[in-house]
């Protein structure tokens, strides 16, 4: 009796940790002013003026938002940064790699929007 109690608790510690990653975070301020200018950012991006500049300010606005979920340890939302730097670090590489035309940049500002507004929903959302 003692050993299946002792493998029911620990079934349940392990559930535990589990069911919290699927537990949205609770609001905080600092990821809603982040995403925000993140946002911004990616709003502002003009495929008529130099390109690097502009990447470098979303990628660091982006970094900041990740290492400050990293560090208060809100994993959902770090999960969702991590699709945004993908997408972000192929635009800087292309954009390294020489000029990128006017369609490539639209599309990428679109897609960088996208992304940014599902990370917003997810940290606007929270209660």
């Amino acid at each position: 009796m003692k050993k299946i109690l002792l493998v029911l608790a620990l079934t349940s510690l392990t559930a535990c940790s589990t069911v919290k990653d699927y537990i949205p975070s609770f609001w905080d301020d600092n990821q809603a002013a982040a995403i925000t200018n993140l946002q911004q950012a990616t709003r502002h991006l003009d495929c008529t003026q130099p390109l690097a500049p502009q990447a470098q300010i979303i990628s660091d606005r982006v970094e900041w938002l990740d290492i400050y979920s990293k560090s208060k340890k809100t994993n959902d939302v770090a999960k969702l940064t991590v699709t945004f730097d993908e997408t972000l670090k192929e635009f800087t590489d292309r954009v390294k790699a020489g000029p990128v035309s006017p369609m490539y940049c639209d599309m990428k500002k679109k897609i960088f929007i996208q992304q940014a507004d599902i990370i917003a929903a997810a940290v606007m959302g929270r209660f």
